[in-house]
Parts: C-alpha cells; sequence; structure tokens
C-alpha cells in the first residue's frame, strides 16, 4: 500500500554538490539515504522547459521507501509519497 500524502510536510534535507539527496530530517528523526531508486523533473509547460520540482525515490537507513521532492522556485524540499514497508 501506498500513502500518497495530504498535507505537505518540508523536510530539512542535505546534499551533495549536484543536489541528489544524501539524508533528510523527518518527524524529529534524522534518516540517510541509501538508495535513489528513480529520479524525475516536472515542468509546467507555460513556463517552459525549466524543471519546477526535482523528484526522487529513495530508501533510507531505517527502511523508509517515499518520494521526495525539491520545489525549485521556493527552494525547499516536501514528502511526497511513502510506500509501505515490506
Amino acid at each position: 500500500m501506498t500513502e500518497q500524502l495530504r498535507e505537505l510536510r518540508e523536510i530539512k534535507v542535505s546534499t551533495n554538490i549536484k543536489g541528489v539527496p544524501l539524508g533528510f530530517s523527518r518527524n524529529g528523526q534524522r534518516q540517510r539515504v541509501t538508495a535513489i531508486y528513480e529520479r524525475w523533473q516536472v515542468a509546467n509547460e507555460w513556463r517552459g522547459s525549466e524543471p519546477e520540482r526535482n523528484f526522487f525515490r529513495i530508501k533510507t537507513s531505517k527502511g523508509l521507501v517515499c518520494d521526495i521532492y525539491r520545489d525549485m522556485m521556493a527552494k525547499r524540499w516536501y514528502v511526497s509519497k511513502i510506500y509501505e514497508h515490506r
């Protein structure tokens, strides 16, 4: 089962120089990114080809698999989807 979050919550993310997430804090707990399964960008057609959001499907050191993204305009990170632990 996948949980699409209704209310976006900002997270604090540490990245490498290329903007790839290395770890983040969620609910007061720090988690290290151990795998990146996918990476994609979303852009509004009317704004041109410049990405508006950079998404990452990640796995953390605590076994959490989720989609996080960076809002390029606001320069903020959010969790958008959490996948069931298997």
